[in-house]
């Protein structure tokens, strides 16, 4: 795979989050692929995903879209020296979440984070 596909697809945030569906689903493609063949654990991203789930409007839930920032810190600081994936993950989101801005692009932050997960399992070793 690409070693530059983190810039690649952060390249791209912009788009996806505007709701460029297309480049959402080739890019949670490519970086799900290389995420899951490169020894991502689900147990390393489980309690992330969990909380992008609960997010529902942008207004009301911009202070915890915002406290997953720290949280993928330490997630990938606890688990980074084992594995340079989840720093690559942190670095993606962490880039999206930076970006959303109102309900339309928290939404389609949330099916690019889903879509990531979705093609992660499906190429992961798990």
């Amino acid at each position: 795979m690409n070693e530059n596909i983190v810039e690649e697809v952060k390249k791209d945030i912009p788009d996806i989050l505007s709701g460029n569906v297309e480049k959402l689903v080739e890019d949670a493609k490519k970086f799900g692929e290389y995420l899951g063949k490169n020894g991502l654990t689900t147990s390393q991203i489980r309690n992330i995903f969990s909380d992008v789930k609960k997010l529902d409007k942008y207004d009301t839930d911009k202070t915890n879209l915002l406290l997953l920032r720290p949280k993928l810190a330490y997630v990938a600081g606890r688990h980074g020296k084992r594995t340079k994936v989840i720093k690559e993950l942190h670095e993606v989101i962490d880039a999206c979440i930076i970006q959303v801005k109102d309900n339309q692009s928290l939404k389609n932050f949330k099916d690019f984070f889903e879509a990531i997960i979705a093609y992660h399992k499906y190429y992961g070793k798990e």
